[in-house]
């Protein structure tokens, strides 16, 4: 009967397991194309890939800066567009029936001149000139403290999303106010990766359409403020775990409940065994 039992429980802990690793779905935008509609820095450049070749930013060997690490493109707030945006379109190959979640990766490193967006927004379309419709946005503000050096990963989920063109729109900090209140001017916004995500409910996906933006300028801006290493900066605090947004995302916590409850179980029946045995 107990080993019966221990079989039926160690079947439960790998169901469950694996019903939490895909309720995240499968990433369908690693290595598509995209488009920066606001250009990035020419001092920290795109290579039209690094968006989305499933790299995030880490911090390189005998640094204490995360910009550094080469995963990112930056944008200086020169480059803001007139709304004070800096706007990306992801193509992701065709037309997706079941988008489930998008998770974007940012930087905060105030003593670099290096700070999170205010807020991150995404709209999902069939056509690349087409109408747009809104999927959610992000808060994704963090302090602006000096001395903080922090990668960020965060993620809104959504319910079977449709379309093939995912405009990212990236609202710059811009100027604030410091806890001494003095003015500052957030000059850079770093960005290293797009990542979409698809639940799987629908059989492959639908061809899009084949509409096309004009192609973009990448002139070299006139930067307004340099990055420099800071001699008084921080060891940067640990990375982040990416930060999701979903008021359904409680039944994985449960599952992860569960998981624990059916291995300490199976613990104590072995456990018991054993006793019983010397005795």
């Amino acid at each position: 009967m107990k080993k019966r039992l221990v079989i039926l429980l160690s079947l439960l802990i790998v169901s469950l397991l694996a019903g939490t690793a895909s309720a995240e779905g499968s990433e369908i935008s690693y290595g598509k194309s995209y488009t920066l509609i606001t250009p990035a820095s020419a001092a920290y450049p795109d290579n039209s890939a690094k968006l989305t070749d499933g790299i995030f930013g880490t911090l390189p060997d005998g640094s204490t800066s995360y910009y550094s690490s080469g995963a990112y493109i930056g944008f200086n707030q020169v480059d803001a567009d007139e709304n004070g945006n800096f706007v990306i379109i992801l193509d992701l190959g065709k037309k997706y029936t079941d988008i489930s979640a998008v998770t974007i990766g940012f930087l905060n490193e105030t003593d670099v001149g290096i700070y999170a967006p205010k807020s991150v927004s995404f709209a999902l379309s069939d056509d690349r000139n087409g109408i747009y419709t809104e999927l959610g946005s992000l808060n994704t503000a963090k302090p602006t403290d000096a001395g903080i050096s922090e990668t960020h990963a965060m993620t809104l989920a959504a319910d079977d999303a449709e379309g093939r063109y995912l405009r990212v729109t990236i609202a710059h900090l811009g100027k604030f106010t410091d806890k001494d209140g003095n003015e500052k001017s957030a000059g850079w916004t770093f960005i290293d990766e797009i990542s979409v995500y698809s639940s799987g409910n629908a059989e492959g996906g639908i061809e899009g359409g084949t509409g096309s933006l004009p192609e973009q300028s990448k002139p070299s801006p006139a930067e307004s403020s340099e990055i420099t290493e800071s001699e008084t900066s921080a060891p940067p605090s640990e990375s982040s775990a990416p930060e999701i947004l979903d008021a359904g995302d409680g039944g994985i916590f449960v599952f992860v409940l569960l998981a624990i409850s059916s291995v300490a179980m199976i613990g104590a029946l072995f456990t018991g065994r054993a006793i019983k045995n010397r005795l």
